[in-house]
């Protein structure tokens, strides 16, 4: 082999590596402008179920579904798929429930307390990771 025809593998994979990159660099970019205003905007809508519980299944299905649209960049997309499948988690959680008799739902209180905390920490994550990236 010549050392041009060592050469073009070399020069294919940095343009494959780069693209990659540029991928990323656009995921990176469009997590930072819009998932801060996308979770204010379901924290906001989260917060407002409170004076209309028995909407609570639908705006966590739909939050969820906003959710699970995001393409997150590499170095937060583990966090990013924790945070989502606790969410996901508390919408069929929520789904179980009797909004009609919240008394009825005690069973469902330790898994719940779970899914906060699983809630928490995987939002804390995302957000270190937005302060340390964005």
């Amino acid at each position: 082999m010549t050392p041009r025809t060592l050469a073009a593998p070399l020069v294919v994979s940095a343009l494959l590596l780069a693209g990659c990159s540029s991928e990323d660099d656009r995921r990176q970019e469009a997590f930072c402008e819009q998932v801060p205003d996308l979770l204010r905007d379901i924290t906001g809508e989260v917060d407002a179920v409170y004076s209309d519980p028995q909407s609570a299944p639908q705006v966590l299905d739909d939050a969820v579904g906003r959710l699970e649209a995001v393409d997150p960049p590499e170095g937060v997309a583990d966090q990013w798929g924790d945070l989502v499948t606790s969410w996901r988690g508390l919408a069929d959680l929520l789904g179980q429930a009797d909004l009609t008799d919240p008394s009825a739902n005690a069973d469902l209180a330790p898994r719940l307390q779970e899914l906060q905390d699983d809630l928490v920490s995987s939002g804390e994550a995302v957000d270190e990771y937005g302060k340390a990236t964005c």
